[in-house]
């Protein structure tokens, strides 16, 4: 069973890749070539299958035959293609006769105002007055069974439980544009016109976007800051616009889909309507009018050029060329570019950023200097995002360190970066740098410290040379996340780490101290620094290597790390105490490799109840000193990995129930349960007491 959302972006080489990705024995290598993905198609698709191809736009019958030609290939028997559509032309193209077509009508009658009064109160058996019921049942007539319309209307009459409200609603004028049996715009348009106003301006800028577009939830929001959409006197702007795209999924504008958020085709429509003189989209559709009140514009080439073989689209260049020279250019707030296209178009886009003056939000793809050339006249950028797409390798512009407006430099997609220019600090107003891989880049940067509004920061490698001292990290009290403290040997007492303030980030979420080696500075000096390194106590991760002092007292007999969620202890060869594991209940993953001073190691959950625990895996690997282990009570514990402990002799699990259950039934080992026990040659057979 294959099931694949097209949209109105139908593009043979993505789908048929979307395709192969849903074929389990399919282990396809990641092409742009249709022939080589249509092979693919042709050796894997070897047995009977139901492809669902949902919400077909594409009206050509060329591409749609190109998109089928391996499929009716097969020589399997029996499969079944079903297509969705909301245009006739599609479903004629699609079918041989009309007989072919399935009209769909709204859900049964006895269907549905169950499944609104779901939508409302949660249960279709929810015991509510009956005046409210009523009322309930004659907005549910105007809704034409329809499910989607019955998730946003019920999403807005669950808000405020009350007649007076509901009657507001069932009085509508809003109603009234119901022009046809099967229409549902005019209920998802009252959802939206009753949504708190700074939420529709919210949701209203999805506009900008097309049909089917992915939304990654951070991404967004930082774009919301960008243009001044999310204001808040005491909370984090991040804080405050992640309630108001919660509460946008609330109210069902947005809905989960795997990693990402998309909005309804239908909501786009919503979207669209009401920002038709603000917002602008230049695709391979009709293009819009251009009003001159335009202030958003999105450009996306994706389906105007094809990346196999980019060949000029005069028919793309015209739509660029009817908003050349018209003073919306000047007073654009945002402009999106997206995809790939050829020189000619290329030059045209060139000439639209060269107008730009007042732009806030900027995302550029481009294999060239030439669209480059203008950004550093943006003085009132705050969101930048620049997507080299060129084999050859190329640095970033330094002009990029005299936007001090930027809050946002997104270089994730820049091929081959390696290096970030000098003068990075002078972005004072900067909350995200955005750079390929895992942050790395991050620790290339001289005097982080005049970063203060920075959020994120994964990296940071202490060095002795002039901006990248420890205390750089003293002035970001908002990072949050997770932060790796490199060549901490650098570090030479405990005052000088104390300046780097990590208790006092109380928003980090993961941290990790790492010594370049266990030798690379006095174990005295080591352990002065750990001292002044003690994070705040909701610390969730926390991992430790090449750590050669003793253990600090405040993982120890003070410990104050009592919501820890994993830790890692990794090649600290002095460490012989380990914290007390009996105030950790949301401990869920352990890891301890290279402890060599290590001689005991005891965990016991007695006092705990079983739903109240969380640890499920233990891994304990070249701990050569360590003779005996006890686990007692640790009954969410799944996984246990003894390797290399060559001085054990005694391994004693009590009331573990995973484990027993895996050891005395002879239950095979999988991802969720496992024993594993290697290289511990001094542990008897039969070795497990209890």
């Amino acid at each position: 069973m294959i099931w694949i959302y097209v949209s109105a972006n139908f593009d043979e080489v993505k789908l048929t890749q979307k395709i192969l990705e849903q074929i389990p024995e399919c282990g396809h290598k990641n092409t742009n070539s249709l022939a080589g993905l249509q092979h693919d198609m042709n050796k894997f698709l070897s047995k009977r299958f139901l492809l669902v191809l949902d919400d077909m736009w594409e009206e050509s019958e060329g591409r749609w035959d190109k998109l089928l030609a391996p499929i009716r290939a097969t020589q399997v028997k029996g499969n079944v293609i079903l297509v969705t559509t909301r245009s006739l032309s599609v479903a004629r193209i699609t079918t041989r006769t009309e007989a072919d077509h399935i009209n769909l009508d709204g859900l049964d009658e006895h269907d549905f105002f169950p499944f609104f009064k779901r939508c409302i109160f949660g249960d279709e058996n929810f015991q509510v007055q009956r005046k409210l019921l009523k009322i309930a049942e004659d907005i549910a007539s105007k809704l034409n069974r329809n499910p989607l319309a019955a998730k946003s209307v019920g999403s807005l009459l669950r808000r405020n439980v009350n007649v007076e409200d509901w009657i507001r609603i069932r009085d509508s004028d809003e109603w009234r544009f119901n022009e046809r049996n099967d229409d549902i715009m005019p209920a998802l348009k009252l959802s939206y016109n009753h949504l708190p106003y700074h939420l529709q301006l919210l949701f209203s800028y999805c506009a900008i976007f097309p049909k089917g577009y992915k939304f990654e939830k951070e991404e967004l929001i930082c774009t919301w800051i960008a243009l001044g959409f999310v204001v808040h006197e005491r909370k984090k702007l991040e804080d405050q616009g992640s309630d108001c795209f919660d509460d946008l999924v609330d109210w069902s504008f947005f809905h989960k889909h795997e990693q990402y958020f998309v909005v309804h085709d239908l909501m786009h429509d919503v979207a669209q309507e009401v920002m038709v003189k603000k917002c602008l989209i230049i695709d391979c559709l009709d293009l819009r009018k251009v009003f001159p009140s335009t202030c958003h514009l999105g450009i996306w080439t994706e389906l105007a050029y094809n990346e196999q073989s980019i060949e000029r689209n005069e028919d793309f260049e015209e739509k660029l060329d009817a908003i050349q020279d018209k003073d919306i250019l000047k007073r654009l707030e945002s402009l999106i570019l997206v995809g790939l296209y050829d020189e000619n178009c290329s030059a045209k886009l060139a000439t639209i950023i060269e107008q730009l003056h007042y732009v806030r939000v900027l995302r550029l793809q481009f294999n060239d200097d030439i669209l480059l050339a203008s950004v550093k006249k943006f003085i009132h950028l705050r969101y930048l995002e620049l997507r080299y797409t060129s084999d050859m390798q190329k640095p970033l512009p330094k002009h990029i360190c005299e936007l001090y407006h930027l809050q946002i430099l997104d270089v994730r997609h820049w091929n081959g970066l390696n290096d970030l220019p000098e003068g990075m600090n002078n972005l004072v107003n900067l909350r995200y740098l955005l750079v390929p891989g895992s942050g790395s880049l991050h620790s290339k940067i001289s005097k982080v410290g005049d970063l203060e509004f920075l959020q994120e920061l994964k990296e940071f490698r202490v060095q002795k040379k002039d901006g990248f001292d420890i205390s750089q990290l003293g002035n970001l009290k908002e990072i949050k996340g997770s932060l790796s403290i490199l060549d901490l040997e650098n570090v030479t007492s405990k005052e000088e780490a104390t300046r780097a303030g990590i208790k006092q980030k109380k928003h980090l979420r993961t941290l990790s101290l790492s010594w370049g080696s266990a030798s690379a500075s006095p174990a005295a000096i080591q352990e002065k620094v750990m001292e002044g390194l003690k994070p705040h106590e909701n610390l969730a991760h926390l991992t430790v290597v090449n750590y050669a002092g003793a253990t600090p007292l405040w993982f120890a007999k003070n410990l104050s790390l009592t919501n820890l969620e994993s830790l890692h202890l990794q090649d600290c060869a002095t460490m012989k105490l380990l914290p007390p594991f009996q105030i950790m209940p949301f401990l869920r993953t352990l890891s301890l490799v290279g402890l060599s001073s290590l001689k005991d190691f005891q965990i016991d959950f007695r006092s705990y109840e079983k739903d109240e625990l969380e640890l499920s895996e233990i891994e304990i690997l070249n701990c050569s000193a360590l003779p005996s282990i006890g686990l007692h009570s640790c009954k969410a514990l799944t996984k246990l990995s003894i390797k290399d402990c060559g001085a054990l002799t005694k391994l004693s699990i009590a009331n573990c129930e995973a484990l027993a259950s895996l050891e005395l039934e002879g239950t095979p080992s999988s991802d969720q349960l496992m024993l594993n026990i290697q290289g511990c040659s001094q542990l008897p057979s039969g070795f497990i007491s209890n």
